[in-house]
């Protein structure tokens, strides 16, 4: 059984373009990031990703995440911890231009 490894650790940011997820890849080791909205089965969204990953993808609600990391053979070696996101908390954006 593979469990959440603490030092395997996302760390989410709401930023303007999206949701930008920063984690740790070690040698030999390959990312799979997986997302989900609630009561949604998890996506694997991205394969072999890199670090910082940005989730561009429009977000009603909370989304959820978590990396799978996966051996040279494909063999599951760990995974993160499910972080979430909500958009509701990214800065809102003020259109000046009509003021």
């Amino acid at each position: 059984m593979v469990t959440a490894s603490p030092s395997a650790a996302v760390q989410l940011h709401l930023v303007p373009a999206g949701r930008r997820l920063d984690f740790p890849v070690a040698p030999g080791q390959y990312a799979y990031v997986f997302r989900r909205a609630p009561h949604e089965p998890w996506q694997c969204v991205a394969h072999n990703a890199c670090s910082p990953y940005l989730d561009r993808s429009p977000a009603n609600g909370v989304i959820e995440y978590m990396v799978h990391y996966r051996d040279a053979a494909g063999t599951l070696v760990t995974t993160t911890a499910v972080v979430r996101a909500n958009p509701a908390l990214l800065p809102v954006r003020i259109d000046t231009t009509s003021l």
